[in-house]
């Protein structure tokens, strides 16, 4: 009656990590790159706004178009802001969680 249990198996070593900027940011997946990609973007936005306001002054181009652009830089910062505030609150969070 009694029975016998078997062996537990060994546990396998996890697999490594890849490298920043190894095989995995050449596919566009990884999260880092998407992450430079948008900073990337908004900075050309703020340029763009840049020029637009330059060619305001100077009379050759559109104020309400170096306005808009302006515009579309502001809010593109705010919500980076934002999402970096989120990430810092989250990485706090979970740094002061207690195991």
């Amino acid at each position: 009656m009694t029975e016998v249990i078997p062996a537990i198996p060994p546990i396998q070593p996890l697999p490594p990590a890849p490298s920043v900027g190894g095989a995995a940011a050449g596919g566009g997946g990884d999260f880092s790159q998407s992450v430079l990609n948008a900073l990337n973007q908004v900075q050309q936005t703020q340029n763009t706004a840049s020029q637009a306001e330059a060619q305001a002054a100077a009379g050759q181009g559109s104020v309400s178009d170096a306005l808009i652009d302006a515009t579309d830089a502001s809010l593109e910062t705010q919500v980076t802001v934002a999402l970096v505030d989120k990430g810092v609150t989250a990485f706090t969070d979970i740094m002061n969680m207690q195991f």
